[in-house]
């Protein structure tokens, strides 16, 4: 599962943890488990956005993708793409 998640991440650049879930056929809690693991495990890491959601929706950048769910953004380490075979 964690390299499929790392996988799905990889191919479409961005993707919500709602569609990680369904895609994979699991719970957004396993999904924030696995990210969790990636994580740790060095594959992931998490980009600062500067958005803290202190603005409106209308001049967010995000607004569009966000579904009002905080935006966290994560970029696969060189570790992590070594690990895909890149």
């Amino acid at each position: 599962m964690l390299k499929n998640i790392l996988k799905i991440i990889d191919r479409d650049g961005y993707i919500s943890r709602t569609q990680l879930a369904r895609e994979l056929g699991i719970s957004k809690e396993m999904v924030d488990e696995g990210m969790n693991q990636i994580m740790r495990m060095g594959y992931l890491q998490e980009e600062k956005t500067g958005i803290d959601c202190s603005t409106t929706c209308a001049g967010c950048p995000f607004a569009k993708s966000c579904s009002k769910e905080i935006v966290r953004g994560f970029k696969i380490s060189e570790r992590g793409m070594y690990y895909l075979g890149r």
